[in-house]
């Protein structure tokens, strides 16, 4: 395992302090040292699935059934976005990260996944290098972030052509560092949410057309983030704890996460009361632990 690889995509160290009692992460699944759980997304009826990276494989998890593997896939697996009926757009890598940005640039592409996890479709991505999150507009209709171009995508998952939606200085890398710029994407309103890993930021775009404006500075890192129905931003940091973001809050504050180290990505419950998170053990900042799949109360 070339580490100095990932870390070179990782965000710094969590630096916000816890600031009240929090009840221990319930750990779901469990992985060796040296897997890198990346994305999740939550169906409906409670089932979740998240990209097992470095494997090749979607996971699925379930109360009772606990977790499997739903598909091997011929690519590496980055983000799930949810297309309905149990379908999934599925951004990918044709060549892994590990390698480095020069190995990956054109090499991405977004599977259309049916609820088994089957390959259904194939748009290519020839000019991206990092495809990373992605949120559905409408039917039919995604963004996708690609972290190292400092680029926002529109793909049109029917016609299966992909345009430029939005270039920015924030939204891009920091020179002279390999940690990933626009990162996660997600819908509130008419605005889309953007997080910007390597500058620590989460930006707000009107989708009607305009530029990014700064919501918060995210002091402790940001990757992936949900969104809860009052407002309320948690978001992976890929340290020790899940940032939260209050409403209209300049800087968040902590919830700890024991267990969940390197994390990578959240999502809501259905119910609104609990947080899964994925974690990697560390894995980007040198750490042996486990990954995991968790569940952390937030209500």
């Amino acid at each position: 395992m070339q580490r100095r690889h990932l870390l070179a995509f990782a965000p710094l160290s969590l630096l916000a302090a816890p600031v009240r009692a929090q009840s221990a992460p319930e750990i779901l699944a469990r992985f060796p040292n040296g897997t890198f759980l990346e994305n999740l997304v939550v169906e409906p009826e409670g089932r979740v699935l998240f990209t097992n990276y470095l494997a090749r494989r979607i996971e699925r998890w379930s109360e009772g059934a606990g977790a499997a593997m739903l598909a091997e896939v011929p690519a590496y697996p980055v983000s799930l976005t949810a297309l309905g009926d149990g379908r999934q757009a599925l951004a990918a890598h044709g060549a892994s990260f590990l390698q480095g940005p020069a190995a990956t640039r054109g090499t991405g592409s977004v599977l259309l996944l049916d609820g088994e996890g089957r390959v259904q479709g194939r748009i290519a991505l020839p000019e991206a290098i990092f495809p990373n999150g992605g949120v559905l507009l409408a039917p039919g209709r995604m963004l996708l972030a690609d972290s190292a171009l400092g680029r926002i995508w529109a793909v049109d998952l029917a016609a299966g052509t992909v345009a430029p939606w939005l270039d920015h200085p924030l939204l891009t890398p920091v020179e002279g560092q390999r940690n990933p710029g626009v990162n996660g994407l997600k819908r509130q309103g008419e605005h889309l949410l953007v997080s910007n890993s390597a500058r620590r930021l989460l930006l707000r775009v009107p989708l009607a057309g305009g530029m990014p404006e700064t919501l918060a500075q995210m002091t402790g890192g940001v990757d992936d983030f949900a969104v809860a129905a009052d407002g309320t931003i948690f978001a992976a940091t890929h340290a020790t704890g899940i940032a939260r973001l209050a409403p209209r809050a300049a800087t968040p504050d902590t919830i700890p996460a024991p267990g969940v180290e390197g994390s990578t990505a959240v999502a809501l419950t259905p119910d609104g009361r609990a947080l899964y998170a994925l974690g990697t053990g560390g894995l980007t900042s040198g750490g042996r632990g486990e990954a995991v799949l968790a569940r952390l109360a937030i209500a």
